[in-house]
């Protein structure tokens, strides 16, 4: 009976891992192929994810996420130490800056923003695709975050995801990639040079905690022509602003003899 519990309880997870992809909607077919599962089981799975309140079905029957989700998030965010300690410096970032900037974080194999605010030289509609979740080896958050978790925990996360190739510019081999995560280690910084969103390049920053672990990414979205043009400036601001965010979560940088 636990085995068959805790079965249910991970396929619930999966499930709800789908609608958080830029597929919004799902039908019970696509969730059965998706997750390997009957049709009679997918069914009774959504059914019940359904019935409290997680999933609402559609008018021509198929599901999205449920509203009660936005009641979890708001507690999460909450409760989330480094959401509450960042949002008058992003703020600032972006009112320094003028475009828009963002704070993300790792939740499993997914990197998740918890906070974007929108500049008023935001990069044009057509490039912001960007869903809620970023792959982590096309982003310049997933990279931060990638690079700073424990070499065992890499493997496993490059194990359980492949390398999709988004844009013609996205890093698909792995010793490419674990490449690209010691340069972000030892510079401070990620980019993404249109490996998501074509066109769209992206900066980003660590933030640690008290531990030194990196927490969150703070970073910034621009056009590649305007990147170009003020990288400096952008890279300098965004790495000042992880630094006082990092201060804020009680690191302190290490002490050189």
């Amino acid at each position: 009976m636990r085995r068959r519990l805790l079965g249910s309880v991970l396929h619930a997870g999966q499930a709800l891992d789908l609608f958080a992809t830029e597929q919004h909607e799902w039908g019970t077919t696509e969730i059965a192929e998706a997750l390997a599962l009957p049709k009679s089981s997918a069914y009774a799975l959504l059914a019940s994810l359904a019935e409290i309140g997680l999933l609402e079905r559609t008018p021509d029957r198929r599901f999205r996420l449920g509203h009660k989700l936005l009641g979890f998030g708001e507690a999460v965010l909450a409760g989330s130490e480094v959401f509450s300690a960042t949002r008058d410096m992003l703020n600032e970032l972006m009112q320094r800056l003028g475009r828009s900037v963002y704070l993300a974080v790792r939740d499993g194999h997914h990197v998740v923003y918890i906070n974007r605010m929108q500049g008023p030289s935001s990069v044009p509609a057509s490039l912001g695709s960007a869903g809620p979740t970023l792959p982590m080896h096309a982003s310049a958050a997933g990279k931060i975050l990638l690079a700073h978790v424990p070499e065992v925990q890499v493997r496993r996360i490059l194990d359980a995801r492949r390398l999709d190739r988004l844009t013609r510019t996205t890093i698909t081999n792995e010793a490419a990639l674990v490449a690209e995560l010691k340069a972000v280690r030892q510079q401070g910084y990620a980019l993404s040079n249109g490996e998501y969103v074509p066109e769209l390049y992206c900066m980003a920053a660590p933030i640690h905690n008290c531990d030194a672990d990196v927490v969150a990414a703070i970073g910034i979205g621009a056009t590649a022509a305007d990147f170009e043009m003020n990288r400096e400036k952008m890279v300098r601001e965004v790495m000042r602003a992880a630094q006082l965010a990092s201060r804020e979560q009680g690191w302190r940088p290490r002490q050189t003899a």
